[in-house]
């Protein structure tokens, strides 16, 4: 999380800066408004902007301000989230309505707080608190998980905050299992009106290459770790008091016992063993103990550019970007979060969904918003733009790290 002491010395600090700006002004000559008004992004923020105005066909100016303000938004509905607690019903970022933040409360009475936090937040109120959204979703996804085994096709699902209910979605034009069918019953019967059934058109899979160089063409981004057998990415960095690792997808460390990065013109250099991971129903994360901290950025961050500074919750409709070493570097808009996801042989439980692209070699790639970490890239449809990521707050206290950040 951002440290509230940050805040409060920047509060401290601004009536400084103001002071300063206003003897600027008059001692220097007047900037054009060009110079002075235009915004400052940083490369993924430009890059998220940029997405954002295509998706929602806005201009650039206004895409800029909707991407500078999303870490305010997302300060505020984690800040709720707490204080509002079994009165929180959710939050998203409503792009349609001009970027604004809505939070879902289950009393009228709780608007007020949300609104005295922050005046121009919407608020609606609903039945079902986020904490029983989430209970109801792990009985479904425990029951999918089950029924998943075996089957050519797996069932998803998904927490809507936007409608205050839970969707199971069915791999369209496929047969179900007796098992399957057998879960989509029980989850209307016990679920009624909170529960919608849709279907889904591309089947999910992990996105790790399968052999060093079967992602060709080379790299284009990103730092790639190379397994045994295996080929992904890694961005965050993590520590405890062991040591220091670096943070990738867990299915990219379970049939790894020593890795090695590519370093370019350094050549490749010894990172470590796996020091442990998850990949399954309760996530999809590793740690790679680092064997030579010295050689790494000390910064949270393999990418010299990109400075992360802390972590926060995923919420719909905020966009958020990745760095890969196959595809590169793009951004796309959360679509879902809490969604059991279904691999082959594999269902995960507790993922977000975006819409950026990314493909095989991706996984285990940073998933941020400007300088907070949000995700550990993990997989995607296998056809057209999608990307799951497991949530930060759970790798890192899955893992029982702490993430590197300066």
């Amino acid at each position: 999380m951002k440290a509230s002491s940050t805040r409060t010395r920047l509060r401290l600090l601004w009536p400084i800066l103001a002071s300063l700006t206003v003897t600027c002004a008059l001692a220097t000559p007047a900037m054009g408004n060009s110079d002075r008004d235009t915004p400052r992004l940083s490369a993924s923020q430009q890059a998220a902007a940029t997405q954002l105005a295509a998706d929602h066909d806005v201009s650039t100016a206004e895409a800029q301000r909707r991407v500078l303000q999303q870490d305010h938004l997302t300060d505020v509905a984690t800040s709720l989230r707490k204080r509002l607690d079994s009165r929180f019903g959710g939050a998203w970022i409503d792009q349609e309505h001009g970027g604004r933040l809505t939070v879902a409360v289950t009393r009228p009475a709780a608007s007020t707080l949300a609104k005295t936090q922050a005046p121009d937040t919407a608020t609606v109120v609903v039945r079902h608190s986020l904490q029983q959204l989430n209970r109801m979703s792990d009985r479904l996804a425990k029951r999918i998980t089950a029924a998943n085994k075996g089957a050519a096709h797996g069932l998803q699902s998904a927490t809507v905050v936007q409608s205050n209910r839970l969707r199971l979605d069915l791999p369209r034009g496929k047969v179900l299992t007796g098992s399957q069918r057998a879960v989509v019953r029980w989850a209307k019967r016990t679920f009624g009106d909170a529960l919608t059934v849709s279907t889904y058109a591309h089947a999910s899979k992990p996105f790790y290459c399968g052999g060093q160089y079967s992602c060709d063409p080379p790299l284009r981004s990103g730092l790639a770790i190379y397994g045994s057998n295996i080929r992904c990415s890694s961005a965050f960095m993590a520590y405890d008091s062991y040591g220091y690792y670096m943070m990738t997808a867990g299915h990219c460390a379970e049939d790894s016992t020593y890795w090695e990065v590519p370093t370019y013109s350094y050549g490749y250099q010894s990172v470590g063993g796996v020091a442990d991971y998850s990949f399954g129903y309760y996530g999809d994360s590793a740690i790679v103990r680092i064997d030579d901290p010295g050689f790494w950025q000390p910064r949270g961050w393999v990418y010299t550019s990109t400075r992360i500074t802390g972590w926060d919750h995923d919420y719909v409709g905020q966009y958020v970007c990745k760095q890969g070493s196959t595809t590169g570097y793009t951004c796309g808009q959360i679509t879902e979060t809490d969604a059991t996801v279904s691999y082959p042989n594999r269902t995960l439980s507790g993922m977000t969904w975006s819409t950026a692209c990314d493909g095989p070699g991706d996984s285990g790639s940073g998933v941020y918003s400007g300088s907070t970490a949000h995700g550990i890239l993990s997989g995607g449809p296998n056809s057209g733009c999608g990307m799951i990521h497991e949530p930060i707050s759970r790798a890192l206290s899955d893992r029982g790290v702490t993430l590197l950040s300066g």
